[in-house]
């Protein structure tokens, strides 16, 4: 289950989701580790230089052609698939905070999983809160209200934490995307 948050579960996610789609649905799976829809190459076998005529070379290039067509018509077909068992594991924050994306209606009606899963890179990535401003704010006030020294802190430990930039408490960088 995806977890949505600052401290969420994306990469153990993506590496659980990108065995469960390739074991389901083979090559349209290696979209969770390309980012995008993977398409198989059209490689022609030389069948004439194999000894074959080029009426059978034709007729055989024609074959690996179909192959190929059904392949790609495969992956095309098991992309609703692939969407939806990307939505049924995600939770309802992560569900909320990429219906946000201003395409949504789009890709959800067509049920686009390369679509739904940049969308998710874009909103699980981020090292935020969440995106909506309400949001930000009333986690901005709970942590100004939880600053404090201490017990064992000595002041200038303190005042060292405070207003150093690599530090988890630090109020001014979650302040400033207000």
């Amino acid at each position: 289950m995806l977890r949505y948050g600052k401290g969420n579960n994306f990469y153990k996610f993506r590496s659980a989701l990108s065995d469960v789609a390739t074991e389901k649905f083979g090559n349209l799976g290696k979209l969770i580790d390309l980012e995008e829809y993977y398409v198989p190459q059209l490689v022609f076998t030389d069948f004439e230089g194999q000894g074959y005529s080029q009426a059978q070379a034709e007729r055989l290039a024609l074959e690996e052609f179909k192959e190929h067509c059904r392949k790609v018509s495969k992956m095309e077909d098991d992309r609703p698939k692939l969407f939806g068992l990307i939505m049924q594991h995600m939770s309802i924050e992560s569900k909320d905070e990429v219906a946000q994306d201003e395409d949504y209606k789009d890709w959800m009606r067509d049920k686009d999983p390369e679509k739904l899963w940049k969308a998710i890179i874009r909103t699980q990535k981020v090292d935020c809160v969440s995106n909506i401003d309400a949001v930000k704010e009333l986690t901005a006030r709970k942590s100004y209200q939880n600053i404090k020294q201490g017990s064992f802190e000595t002041l200038t430990q303190y005042s060292a934490r405070f207003r150093t930039p690599t530090s988890p408490t630090r109020p001014q960088e979650q302040w400033k995307d207000l």
